[in-house]
């Protein structure tokens, strides 16, 4: 809603209380004279000032306060809040911002203002004050408002303006709040809202809370850009090889790995593993969609396919043979390896049988390095073995087992998103 129309609203409220102007005597102090009444004196020409706005007629509107102000008598308080509210309504409704605000910073310190008022009148004025680019106002009154009630647009526009005075990181922090309180409450977050967050994080360093951001634009607003994106600026976090190896697979299903050297690294971490059908899908895949342009990049991944493809010649006819080793081993840890070269391989019937074997056993990953990736990445290769075996449910199932890493988890929850 724009803030046009809510200072409409807040005009409607005393423009149907008729003739006399009466305010409830439940919203008036003792320092708000004139007993929520128009005084005598003036009753006539702001009546004459209401009937002209409310048929539009603004200046018209304007030129009746000026005759009401020019009467010569003691005017109540009551009296000058009526004028300055008629005024706001007014100068927002022509698009007047500065004088709009000026006559709203009146109503805010009139003692006529009920209380219940207060936080809109300032959640205006942040608002106003931000369209003004005068962002120090606006901080100082979004503050004010912000510790009276949480209220979504005044904290979108706190942020903002945050935002424009070189404060990126209260900004994001601010904008961030918001989030978790909608999500938490079950509402969807905009996509406006979602998008100010990136940019706050952004410019403000921060690629964890950049990578949070584009993960919730991909749950609510799953366009391609935001994926790639994504895969991204998940790169750009402390990962290791296994992590980066993982968020490449993700990007390589959600068809967003698109530079030669993400190719490259990802059939180079697979033939790491010893996944050189892995690899070698991977290379082809980039030579099939014109990935590789300048001659340096083709010549050397044409090396790399032509290593994969020995690579695969070697292992593929051997499958059988790792099999029945790693079924007799007593870890798990062998059973996942080959299920995830036949998977890689284009069998993922038998990928789903060996990861599946591999990750029942006990011990598995025990005592290696990374013990806790190798596990959820144990689960991941699971999962995308039951996608690609058309089980979705299966998939899922296998997606949230995924629980020790906490990079794991999240590459997971993405994986979930295509369950």
């Amino acid at each position: 809603m724009s803030i046009r129309s809510r200072l409409g609203i807040a005009f409607a409220a005393t423009a149907v209380l008729g003739v006399g102007f009466a305010l409830p005597a439940s919203a008036q102090t003792a320092a708000c004279t004139g007993a929520g009444h128009i005084s005598k004196q003036i009753a006539k020409p702001m009546k004459a000032a209401q009937d002209a706005m409310t048929a539009k007629k603004w200046q018209e509107s304007l030129t009746k306060m000026k005759e009401a102000e020019a009467v010569a008598f003691n005017r109540t308080a009551f009296d000058n809040f009526t004028i300055s509210s008629f005024r706001a309504y007014i100068y927002s409704s022509t698009r007047q911002e500065a004088d709009a605000a000026r006559e709203l910073e009146t109503q805010l310190n009139s003692p006529c203002l009920p209380a219940a008022k207060k936080a809109d009148t300032l959640k205006n004025l942040v608002g106003l004050y931000t369209a003004l680019k005068n962002y120090p106002k606006a901080i100082e009154y979004g503050n004010q408002a912000l510790k009276i009630a949480k209220d979504t647009d005044t904290q979108v526009y706190l942020a903002q303006a945050y935002y424009q005075s070189g404060n990126p990181k209260e900004s994001a922090r601010i904008i961030n709040d918001l989030l978790n309180s909608m999500e938490q409450g079950g509402r969807r977050p905009s996509e406006q809202n979602l998008l100010l967050a990136r940019s706050a994080c952004e410019r403000a360093g921060d690629n964890n809370c950049v990578s949070r951001i584009l993960e919730k634009l991909v749950v609510y607003y799953p366009k391609t850009e935001y994926w790639a994106n994504l895969m991204k600026a998940l790169r750009q976090t402390d990962v290791d090889d296994i992590q980066a190896h993982n968020v490449m697979r993700l990007a390589l299903y959600v068809n967003v790995l698109k530079e030669p050297d993400q190719f490259k690294e990802m059939a180079q971490l697979a033939l790491e593993e010893k996944l050189s059908c892995e690899a070698q899908t991977v290379l082809e895949q980039g030579f099939a969609k014109k990935v590789f342009v300048e001659k340096r990049d083709i010549d050397v991944n044409t090396r790399l396919l032509e290593a994969a493809k020995k690579e695969v010649a070697t292992e593929k006819p051997a499958l059988p043979k790792y099999e029945a080793d790693a079924k007799a081993a007593a870890t798990g840890d062998a059973l996942v390896k080959v299920g995830a070269q036949y998977l890689a391989c284009g069998d993922a019937a038998k990928g789903v049988e060996l990861i599946a074997a591999g990750v029942s056993k006990d011990a598995l990953a025990k005592g290696q390095p990374k013990e806790a990736e190798r596990i959820d990445e144990a689960y991941i290769l699971l999962g995308m073995a039951q996608l690609k075996n058309n089980n979705k449910a299966e998939a899922a199932k296998a997606f949230r087992a995924v629980k020790k890493d906490p990079t794991m988890v999240r590459i997971a929850k993405l994986w979930l998103l295509n369950t």
